[in-house]
């Protein structure tokens, strides 16, 4: 098999900062803490944080894990750049869906945010991902 050695590096380190970013995200919203100037403790519900925090560990547990061996796990990078473009869709669906009034005024700039960085990573790591050539 040969691959780019300079872009599964990168690869490994992008996956390692998700994994990051969503750990953090996961303390953020289990603790309802203050981490982007949007974010207002009047949008803060327990019982939807927490759960947001699980999917936050949850994801940031597998993108540490395919950073460890991206080859060896193609499949799960691939359900996770597919995932994360689904993200982007409901993120998009959200923005025309939903009426950002009184104290969430400016979680539509957040959601807004969220994708076009989500979109930009997604982009990174499909331009990184290993593709793997079969020696004859």
């Amino acid at each position: 098999m040969k691959f780019n050695i300079i872009k599964l590096t990168l690869l490994k380190f992008l996956l390692k900062c998700g994994a990051l970013f969503y750990f953090i995200g996961g303390i953020v919203h289990f603790f309802g803490l203050t981490l982007f100037p949007w974010y207002t403790a009047a949008l803060y519900i327990p019982y939807h944080d927490t759960v947001i925090a699980l999917t936050a560990f949850s994801l940031a547990i597998i993108l540490f894990t395919v950073s460890k061996n991206p080859i060896k796990n193609i499949d799960v990078l691939n359900a996770v750049i597919v995932s994360g473009f689904l993200a982007v869709l409901f993120s998009i669906y959200i923005i025309f869906k939903i009426d950002f009034t009184g104290p969430a005024i400016l979680k539509k700039a957040e959601t807004i945010f969220e994708a076009v960085l989500l979109t930009l990573y997604l982009i990174a790591l499909i331009l990184c991902k290993p593709k793997i050539i079969e020696d004859k």
